[in-house]
């Protein structure tokens, strides 16, 4: 399953509604704000990207909040099982019954 990585600021609107709708669309990822991360700002620079948020989606990439772009990219969910609460990370292209790995309990996604 591919990767996600949102690069943000604490001070971008954008930003902060990407993060809710990865949020909202059971998406996981990992934020890096470019103000305090050294390495993703460098990225940016090396790519010649100069807005947030960016994503890197896998390989791809995706400047600004593209919603579309973004759903199509990305290939998994984030379910919660209601036994456990365990977080599973589930491909969008699985049938939509998965059995939890902690209590066993087979959850619909």
């Amino acid at each position: 399953m591919k990767d996600v990585t949102l690069l943000t600021t604490q001070t971008c609107p954008y930003c902060k509604m990407a993060k809710e709708f990865l949020t909202q669309n059971h998406i996981r990822f990992v934020e890096k704000d470019i103000n305090f991360d050294a390495e993703a700002r460098n990225e940016l620079a090396r790519r010649n990207i100069k807005g947030v948020p960016t994503l890197f989606i896998g390989e791809d990439v995706v400047v600004g909040l593209d919603k579309e772009k973004i759903l199509k990219l990305v290939d998994h969910r984030i379910v919660e099982c209601p036994n456990c609460h365990t977080k599973l990370r589930v491909p969008t292209n699985k049938a939509t019954n998965v059995r939890c790995p902690k209590c066993k309990n087979n959850i619909t996604a």
